[in-house]
Order: C-alpha cells, then sequence, then structure tokens
C-alpha cells in the first residue's frame, strides 16, 4: 500500500519552508502570550509536521473525520502548538485562537484534546503511548477492512526510554502493521539532560529492525531528505524515519540549548522580537 505524494518539486519546497517559518514564529508567540511551553522541543519538529500535514498526508480539509484520511497521532504531545499553526491553513482552528493557547476555556490545550478538537485523532501527553494507539488503529482498520488509512506516529526520542514503546514496537512488528509509520525527533535531548546523559539509545537503528521493522534516516528540516527516505520503504512491515533534528531549531540562542526545553517567564517580549527578527532574517 503505497499511497504516496512523491518527490517534492521546487515550487512545493518553497511553500512548505514559507509554512515551517510562518509555524516557527506562532509557536513562539504562542508560548510567550501563554508565559510556558516547550520552544525547544516544538521548534525541532516543525518541518516533520509541515510535511506531514502539507504534502504526504491524505486528507480532506472540509472533512476532518473523513473514514480514509491517514491519521496522526503525537505521541510527543508538547508538539501541539505546532499541529495547531498549521492546521488554521485548513480552517481546522482560527488563526485568532492561537493567542489563546494554554488559557482557560480554550480549545487549543497544551496536549491534543480529541474532545476540543475534531481534527485530532488521539489525545496524547503521557509519554510513551502514541505508537500503541497507532497499532490499535492500525488492527481496526484492518478489521473493517479499510485499506487506504495509514497511521503516522511523531515520538521524541527521550520518548524512547519509556517500555511501552518497545511493547508497541514488537507489536506492529509482529502483526506486520505496514501502515504504521513512525518519525522519530532525533533532536539528541530530553527534559532534564541530554539523551546520552540519562540512557543511550544506540544502536538505535539495529534495535528497530530486530523487532522487524524497515529503518530509513532523513534530515529532519529538509522536505526532500524525508520524502526520499518515506519513498525508500517497501510493502509489509511497519515503518520508521529516524529524522535528525536540532533542539530549538531556527533560533540560535536556543539551538542545541536544553534550557530552552521549558520557556516560561524568561521568555520575555525582549527574547521574543529577537527570535522573531531571526526568523524573519532568515526567511529573507
Amino acid at each position: 500500500m503505497r499511497r504516496l505524494r512523491g518527490q517534492i518539486q521546487d515550487d512545493k519546497k518553497q511553500k512548505l519552508t514559507a509554512l515551517a517559518r510562518q509555524a516557527r514564529v506562532d509557536v513562539l508567540t504562542m508560548i510567550q502570550n501563554a508565559g510556558s511551553g516547550n520552544p525547544g522541543s516544538a521548534l525541532s519538529c516543525v518541518e516533520i509536521l509541515t510535511w506531514l500535514l502539507h504534502h504526504e498526508m491524505h486528507l480532506e480539509h472540509a472533512n476532518p473525520k473523513w473514514e480514509n484520511r491517514d491519521r496522526l497521532v503525537l505521541s510527543k504531545g508538547h508538539a501541539a502548538p505546532v499541529f495547531y499553526s498549521l492546521v488554521t491553513h485548513f480552517g481546522w482552528v482560527g488563526r485568532d485562537e492561537l493567542s489563546g493557547f494554554r488559557c482557560f476555556g480554550t480549545r487549543l490545550q497544551t496536549h491534543p484534546d480529541y474532545q476540543k478538537l475534531p481534527c485530532i485523532d488521539f489525545p496524547s501527553g503521557s509519554l510513551g503511548q502514541g505508537l500503541s494507539a497507532a497499532n490499535g488503529m492500525s488492527l481496526s482498520a484492518r478489521y473493517l477492512g479499510l485499506s487506504e488509512p495509514r497511521f503516522f506516529v511523531l515520538i521524541g526520542d527521550g520518548e524512547l526510554q519509556e517500555g511501552q514503546i518497545w511493547e508497541a514496537a514488537m507489536t506492529a512488528g509482529h502483526y506486520g502493521l505496514e501502515n504504521v509509520i513512525a518519525i522519530i525527533d532525533r533532536n539528541f535531548f530530553q527534559g532534564d539532560a541530554a539523551i546520552v546523559e540519562t540512557m543511550t539509545l544506540e544502536p538505535i537503528v539495529e534495535k528497530w529492525q530486530a523487532f522487524n521493522w524497515q529503518v530509513q534516516t532523513a534530515e529532519g528540516h529538509d522536505f526532500v531528505s524525508l520524502s526520499t527516505a518515506f519513498s525508500a520503504f517497501e510493502e509489509g512491515k511497519p515503518k520508521l524515519i529516524i529524522a535528525n533534528t536540532v533542539k530549538g531549531k531556527g533560533v540560535s540562542f536556543m539551538e542545541k540549548n536544553n534550557n530552552w526545553h521549558v520557556g516560561g517567564k524568561k521568555f520575555t517580549a525582549e527574547k521574543l522580537g529577537a527570535a522573531l527578527e531571526e526568523i524573519d532574517g532568515k526567511a529573507s
């Protein structure tokens, strides 16, 4: 079941680049307005989610609950502000709603909440659960005879230290869930420290292959690299893209700086202004 969108042409790459830039602006503005959030973790997966939502996934913008749509599970639930920004272009979230992120009464919760928004397929936040959810969706689709949906899961690399991830990896491999596609946001940091300081993940490729997964690597900030990696997969097995990324990508004082895993009161209006100026400069 290929259902591929194909390689990205130059005009589409330019469009995706512009969407990613806007997402970075929106994410930082939302977090600064809220006074809390996860800027470093959000910025590392901007291109991944832009590529998925605006190129690879089959969706109906007028019908977010279309039966044959591809599904997206943000196992890395704290990336939600990136998702919110990107789906404003579909009309699923109003741009005026972004300023209410993390406020009482808002639809834009800290983590995705499918009771608030019809375009969310799984409520996440507790790390490690997303791959199990995608497996369940895939098995249900098989039971119902639905051949078209694919089930994409965005996983943080620190999240791989959750045992449930490996139980789910073994399950997907055992049942040959070829329509489950996991993408690891490999930014090499987690909440408290660098991944290698907490618990090393290597040999990461061989571990997933041992669970009967196909594995490709990609540059997570490069749309062509992501598409090329995905196009290389064959049928019959679940699929994994290890997307190498930079935590805090796009803002020099945040890049590879784990102090920006969480940005609260220290993310002042002055800091926001400097970050947005840098993003604008890179876009020109």
